[in-house]
């Protein structure tokens, strides 16, 4: 794992208890505190997913685009 993978279990494991604690015992800077994290947490999380998404490869445009025959009919129609 990732120093940054790491570091996004660390902002789950520490954020939602020091939240909870927070919004327990009415402590609004530990609250907040844990919640950033958390926040921080879903950031990474959407970072990653977001990264996963991307093609690995660049996607190659095609020999003949579709915009330039748009007039014409598909291959194989019948001619009108």
């Amino acid at each position: 794992m990732t120093a940054k993978n790491w570091l996004a279990v660390l902002c789950l494991v520490a954020g939602v208890p020091l939240a909870a604690y927070g919004l327990a015992n009415g402590a609004l800077l530990l609250a907040l505190a844990g919640l950033a994290l958390v926040l921080l947490f879903w950031g990474l999380v959407w970072h990653w997913i977001a990264g996963k998404a991307r093609p690995e490869q660049p996607i190659k445009p095609a020999a003949n685009a579709a915009w330039g025959m748009k007039d014409e009919p598909p291959p194989g129609a019948p001619r009108q």
